[in-house]
């Protein structure tokens, strides 16, 4: 009987050495995971920097000449990238947990501006502006909108010539 009392007694320690260990895992995770959370989003803006990067490079290999045409492959993993034809800018807005610059302020980064709002979460929006006439398939008017999407997109970005004496840039899904 003896035997039995120490067998209990030992499967008793082994529960509750498990229980701790599981306790203070879970203590690590939930200090952790919105910093593991922030990294991961300031990775998704750095992403989303690089992206309209290639976009602006791409832009202004075909601006030279008449006829140009590029395509770019864009992956849309978090925020939209949001094209507004009318007043001729190609931005990249994005809900973070990271507050990647000052609150309220435009920030410069290069031809990029960065502008985070205040908010949980956080609203970043990266703009590049441009001085010549951004379309999409065509239309001079209104707001184009690409959302996340699991297979990447591809884009023309092509030089269709000139009107009232601004290069047009029309931009398209391929």
């Amino acid at each position: 009987m003896r035997r039995l009392n120490n067998l209990g007694q030992v499967w008793v320690e082994t529960v509750i050495y498990t229980l701790i260990g599981l306790a203070i895992i879970g203590l690590v995770l939930a200090a952790s995971l919105p910093k593991i959370n922030e990294k991961k989003d300031e990775i998704m803006i750095e992403q989303s920097i690089e992206a309209l990067g290639n976009i602006d490079n791409k832009i202004y290999e075909v601006q030279r000449a008449p006829g140009n045409r590029r395509v770019v492959d864009l992956e849309v993993r978090k925020g939209a990238l949001v094209i507004d034809m009318e007043a001729d800018t190609i931005s990249w807005e994005l809900d973070s947990s990271f507050e990647y610059s000052e609150s309220g302020v435009s920030v410069p980064l290069g031809r990029l501006n960065v502008t985070t709002t205040s908010g949980e979460p956080w609203k970043v929006e990266l703009k590049m502006s441009y001085d010549m006439d951004l379309r999409f398939e065509g239309s001079s008017f209104g707001v184009k909108r690409i959302s996340v999407s699991p297979t990447p997109y591809k884009f023309t970005i092509e030089n269709v010539g000139e009107m009232d004496g601004n290069i047009v840039i029309d931009l398209g899904e391929s």
